[in-house]
Parts: C-alpha cells; sequence; structure tokens
C-alpha cells in the first residue's frame, strides 16, 4: 500500500538565494523527505554534478556511498519537489516507514 504525504524539507534557514546557488551547483545536500513526524536525510543531484562527485569519491579505488539519493534533470526547487511528490505518491519510499 502506497503511503502518500511525502515531502521534500530544505535545509534549516534555507532561502530563495541558496535556492539559486543549489541549482548552478548541480547538488541539494542537507535535505530531509518528511512523512507525518519522521524524517529522512536526502540528497538531490541533476546528472552532471553526480557523475563529478561520483569520478572525484571513487578515484583511487576508493568506495563511495550515498544512501537516499534523487536524481533531476534540472535541479531548481519545483523540480526537486516534484520528483519527492512523484517518487512519494508511487509509493519508492514506503520502505522507510517499516
Amino acid at each position: 500500500m502506497t503511503q502518500a504525504g511525502w515531502r521534500l524539507a530544505a535545509p534549516d534557514d534555507f532561502d530563495e538565494g541558496d535556492w539559486a546557488q543549489i541549482e548552478d551547483r548541480g547538488v541539494l545536500m542537507g535535505a530531509r523527505l518528511v512523512h507525518g513526524d519522521r524524517e529522512f536525510p536526502v540528497v538531490v543531484y541533476d546528472p552532471v554534478r553526480i557523475g563529478q562527485d561520483a569520478e572525484r569519491g571513487t578515484e583511487g579505488g576508493v568506495v563511495l556511498y550515498e544512501a537516499n539519493v534523487i536524481m533531476v534533470e534540472n535541479l531548481t526547487r519545483e523540480s526537486a519537489e516534484t520528483a519527492v511528490a512523484y517518487l512519494g505518491n508511487a509509493g519508492t519510499f514506503d520502505w522507510m516507514l517499516g
């Protein structure tokens, strides 16, 4: 059964200027998936930035792990919030509610 009601919470003290920087950087860190009174960390990437981070993070045989990653084509506030709503409605996050 799909648990509706997921939303994206930006990092504390985040404002519109921060969103503009996030769009340029291609990564949103410190955000949270919220369902009721439960919160789970999430990172939202665009394809270019995740590729760069994966390449740097695995150099020299190092292993990279990133939990709860969402990728969107172009990272904006709207695309991140839309992705969370879409994935939440599809039941993608329901495993976290255990």
